[in-house]
């Protein structure tokens, strides 16, 4: 086995159970009755996958490297792992008959330092370190969005929260479509 299939099964096993942790939240939300549902922490729920997914395909960015340093190893593993926190967050244990909105009201702000630390951790160790490379316009993006979800986590406005979870779905969209994998 190869340092890279190492390092990529270790962050494929964190990627699945994230993934699997958002989709078991939506299955359990269509079938428990009595949920009152809170559309800013399905948005959230829903940027979580899309991102997931965003990282798993972009691993292939790395290629075939074959030196590995165990902190870029930590820097690779860091945005995942608290993507899988978020995935864990975004969905209570038990969904029937639960209010989505007071569940949000209770964990929103530690959501909001979550979805900021992804976004640092992009912008400032994953990107210049792990892929080697740094895009001003990615980075002003990734730091930006950053900066919004701080004040997302103080500010606890409806309209300012939908508007930054706008900003986050479309910046995940507008970057996976610029990824392309093959030749």
């Amino acid at each position: 086995m190869s340092v890279m299939e190492f390092v990529l099964v270790a962050h494929a096993i964190i990627v699945g159970l994230a993934v699997a942790e958002v989709l078991r939240g939506f299955a359990e939300l269509l079938r428990s009755e009595g949920a009152r549902v809170n559309y800013r922490l399905l948005l959230i729920a829903a940027w979580t996958l899309l991102l997931l997914l965003q990282v798993w395909w972009s691993i292939w960015r790395v290629g075939d490297r074959a030196v590995w340093t165990f902190t870029e190893f930590i820097l690779f593993l860091l945005p995942v792992g608290i993507l899988y926190l978020l995935a864990r967050l975004s969905f209570p244990a038990m969904l029937a008959n639960t209010d989505l909105d007071a569940y949000y009201r209770r964990i929103s702000r530690v959501l909001w330092w979550l979805i900021a630390s992804v976004y640092a951790s992009f912008a400032l160790m994953l990107t210049p370190f792990v892929y080697g490379g740094f895009s001003p316009f990615v980075f002003a993006s990734q730091a930006g969005i950053a900066v919004l979800a701080i004040i997302a986590s103080m500010v606890q406005s409806r309209a300012f929260q939908l508007m930054v979870i706008v900003l986050m779905l479309a910046q995940v969209l507008w970057r996976g479509l610029s990824y392309s994998v093959g030749s």
